[in-house]
């Protein structure tokens, strides 16, 4: 599972992602950290645009 980070101007800049063995992410680990993964996203998109202001 991927997340675009936007800068300032709304493009993507970078990604947060997850990943690791099966054994320990399953086979389809969005379902679990999706919300994790995407609220990291957002708190750096949101830094990036507060710290340009």
């Amino acid at each position: 599972m991927t997340v675009p980070v936007r800068g300032p101007s709304g493009r993507v800049i970078a990604a947060v992602s997850i990943s690791g063995p099966i054994e320990r992410l399953t086979r389809q680990p969005g379902r679990i950290h999706a919300e994790v993964v995407s609220k990291a996203a957002q708190q750096l998109t949101e830094a990036l645009r507060t710290n340009t202001d």
